[in-house]
């Protein structure tokens, strides 16, 4: 009786536990990501060679959590190619890559204060407060 009585309590007191680690973590991340605070992010779109000398700068204010595609696409009409590993942008704006060129997706570092060449898909890239991303054709 006092060993199911002891294993009821440590039953008890392990499920505790754990309840209180999940509502940390849920209030900790999962609420804040619904909250959908508001941030504000730079988003460039240089034209190259499609469009010489333009350049179209927006301060976009979009919520916590949301992608530079979504940025893009609240900006610009995207031509977009959906394949497993993401998406691939072939237009903005009615402006369409010509072969070899391309939209490179680009994020500004502000350590070594220069744009940097996304490793990451444009779908995959999230926003952060004051972010600033840039889509470059490079003809």
């Amino acid at each position: 009786m006092k060993k199911t009585r002891l294993i009821l309590i440590i039953l008890g007191i392990s499920s505790l536990i754990l309840l209180t680690i999940g509502i940390t973590f849920y209030m900790k991340y999962v609420t804040n990501i619904q909250d959908g605070e508001d941030v504000i992010v730079t988003a460039i779109i240089n034209y190259g060679s499609l469009k010489p000398g333009a350049q179209d700068e927006y301060n976009v204010t979009i919520q916590t959590g949301s992608t530079a595609l979504q940025v893009f696409a609240s900006i610009a009409e995207l031509d977009l190619l959906n394949y497993s590993f993401g998406a691939y942008i072939r237009g903005v704006n009615s402006y369409t890559e010509q072969l070899p060129n391309y939209w490179g997706f680009y994020y500004f570092d502000f350590n070594t204060r220069s744009w940097i060449y996304s490793a990451i898909g444009v779908d995959q890239y999230q926003i952060e407060d004051e972010s600033k991303i840039k889509l470059e054709y490079t003809g």
